[in-house]
């Protein structure tokens, strides 16, 4: 396998093609492979960067979408865009698209060592699917809060939760659950800091594919790793409760009505209202406010306060982060089924160093790593999330790092007990994750 890693921080179509041209011309590969991650700022000219990337390697497959930020041996940007160029023949894309779009992956990943999964967490297409979503939501919290019995509000969350995973919402340990077992699974799991219609955008061959997903499969001498920041989970519900506690001093243990991917309500009523409650300085936003704001891709989608659901699997904790949006049924980005009814409120806090811990994962000495780091670390950090390079630095040789939502992983073998293992195998949590994929050269 030969690889090699191009930036450029511009931002406007024509400084862009002057610097990947240059770089390019000098490059020591003739790739058949390339994975291509843009940033916010070149949202109005990537289409054209496209087309030239597509004229200027029309032989090489491509997959790619937009990241918060990379990081290089060289360099730290939150502008321009990064591609990974690959030589190889033990590298294939995938796609797919449509509600079931990760059972089709499934099958197309099988036999492969490792995969990684670019999807989105949650998706509207347009305005008007936002406000289809808005009202379908309306309609059935009216019949939610009808309901005469918890059995009668547990379906209705059942019908919309339904509603959810088919236009909506691909559940992170639904999607990594229905891949082969043969397979290690790095999730890159999308959800824009700031959420716009038509994001997170994920392209395949050059277009974008809207809502679908896309299977990157590696063979070879291949290492998958993830880290998360928190201590390592308890034994029992109540074990893994004094755990969290002891980190998260001021949670607060809460009730929770719940079904699939739909939340109903938090201590008895709903979500959004428990958070306002709680949060003096939160207010809703109303259903004109939001739209504004996802228009202008200004709706925020990071949050310090969040729900820790626990497994009644493996006794580990996801953390669902809870903003006041106008919803009567609050929905989440995993399946919850396999959760207690028990949750914990509580904000989270935790050190940038944490992260380090993923680098010292490393097998092998000789290896291209790609890995991904949470982008929580930009609004909790600032600035200093270059550090993190710096620990790359430490460990690795040949690298190229993105800062993108919440990275999860599905392997065939755990290390340790992570918090974030909710299913055997399988780790999600909404903030504080890292995943890094050694590719032996």
């Amino acid at each position: 396998m030969n690889v090699e890693v191009v930036c450029t921080p511009f931002s406007n179509y024509e400084e862009i093609v002057r610097d990947l041209e240059s770089k390019f011309s000098a490059l020591n590969i003739d790739p058949n492979v390339l994975l291509v991650f843009f940033t916010d700022s070149v949202l109005n000219d990537h289409e054209k960067v496209l087309a030239y990337l597509k004229d200027r390697f029309p032989d090489a497959k491509m997959t790619g979408c937009f990241v918060e930020g990379y990081t290089t041996p060289n360099e730290t940007w939150t502008s321009g865009l990064v591609i990974l160029l690959m030589d190889s023949d033990n590298v294939e894309i995938f796609y797919a698209k449509g509600k079931d779009a990760f059972k089709k992956i499934g099958r197309d990943v099988s036999g492969w060592n490792t995969a990684i999964l670019i999807f989105p967490l949650f998706y509207f297409s347009s305005r008007f699917e936002m406000l289809r979503f808005y009202f379908s939501n309306i309609y059935h919290y009216t019949k939610y809060i009808s309901a005469r019995s918890l059995n009668d509000k547990i379906r209705v969350l059942r019908k919309y939760s339904d509603v959810l995973e088919s236009k909506y919402v691909f559940p992170v340990n639904k999607v990594l659950r229905s891949m082969p077992r043969d397979t290690d699974i790095i999730g890159m799991n999308l959800l824009p800091l700031e959420a716009r219609t038509g994001f997170p955008k994920i392209f395949a061959n050059y277009e974008s594919i809207g809502r679908g997903i896309v299977a990157v499969c590696f063979k070879g001498k291949l290492n998958a790793s993830f880290h998360d920041v928190f201590p390592e989970r308890g034994n029992s519900f109540e074990e893994t409760v004094e755990i969290l506690r002891n980190t998260f001093p001021e949670a607060e243990i809460v009730r929770v009505v719940k079904k699939g991917v739909a939340i109903g309500e938090v201590n008895g009523i709903r979500a959004t209202k428990f958070l306002e409650a709680r949060i003096s300085s939160l207010r809703e936003l109303s259903k004109d406010e939001a739209l504004s704001k996802l228009n202008e891709g200004k709706l925020q989608t990071v949050t310090p306060y969040a729900l820790a659901f626990l497994s009644k699997i493996t006794y580990g904790c996801s953390l669902l982060g809870l903003l006041p949006y106008p919803l009567g049924i609050y929905p989440s980005l995993f399946d919850t089924d396999g959760f207690y009814d028990e949750a914990l409120f509580l904000g989270e806090y935790y050190s940038l160093k944490r992260f380090e811990e993923l680098f010292k994962c490393k097998r092998f000495e000789d290896s291209f790593d790609l890995f991904l780091i949470d982008y929580n670390v930009f609004p909790m950090f600032g600035g200093r999330v270059t550090e993190v390079a710096e620990y790359a630095k430490t460990f690795c040789q040949r690298y190229l790092g993105l800062f993108t939502s919440c990275p999860s992983i599905r392997l065939r073998s755990m290390e340790k007990k992570f918090m974030s293992e909710i299913e055997r195998g399988i780790c999600f949590n909404g903030t504080g994750t890292s995943a890094m994929l050694e590719m032996k050269l």
